[in-house]
């Protein structure tokens, strides 16, 4: 049983932290332009009553792991900025953006998404754990933009798992938090307060 439970918190964790490093990490050939959103300094959140962090930065499980494995995870991206360039740089027609790609964040659709995820994940496990889009909003918290993306899927051997994503948009940073539980753990409520206490600060 020791071992089932462990397993099922390595995939509830491991998935966790795949969503949040896929989505920020994975680049798309795109025109999207973020400048026009207003920057922003930090994102605060209350993580839920009972969870503590882990030697993961940015990662937090419940008080009775490995019983409980629900966790919630959290990740800010820096935007790329412009370069400013020198006149020789200029003449050889090197670009002033950051990158020669976009991320992609402001035209997420839901099943681009899908499709992104269950291809990471079917190239990560060499199976298809059944990755499904449950629902997928557009947000505004405290006048930025972003998503709230919910998830299922049923790694080989362990419980199916459960997330929320949300996603929150500015102009030079991107913050996403991760809420994870498996099928039979009961955090429903707390992850809705939680999420219900995200701020982003200008």
């Amino acid at each position: 049983m020791k071992g089932f439970i462990r397993k099922r918190y390595v995939h509830c964790i491991g998935m966790a932290l795949i969503v949040v490093m896929m989505v920020l990490c994975t680049r798309f050939s795109s025109h999207a332009d973020m400048k026009e959103l207003k920057e922003s300094k930090y994102c605060s959140f209350i993580v839920p009553s009972g969870f503590g962090p882990t030697d993961t930065p940015g990662t937090y499980v419940n008080e009775f792991y490995p019983l409980e494995s629900a966790n919630v995870t959290y990740k800010m991206t820096l935007i790329p900025q412009d370069k400013i360039l020198t006149n020789a740089q200029k003449a050889a027609g090197e670009d002033a953006s950051g990158t020669d790609e976009d991320l992609l964040y402001d035209e997420l659709t839901k099943e681009m998404y899908e499709e992104i995820q269950a291809e990471n994940y079917t190239a990560l496990y060499g199976e298809n754990i059944g990755f499904k889009v449950e629902d997928f909003k557009d947000i505004n918290i405290d006048d930025f933009p972003g998503y709230m993306i919910t998830t299922s899927f049923t790694p080989e051997d362990s419980e199916k798992i459960h997330q929320t994503v949300i996603i929150v948009l500015s102009k030079n940073k991107v913050y996403t938090v991760v809420y994870s539980r498996a099928e039979d753990d009961d955090f429903d409520e707390a992850f809705i307060d939680s999420i219900a206490s995200i701020h982003v600060v200008q």
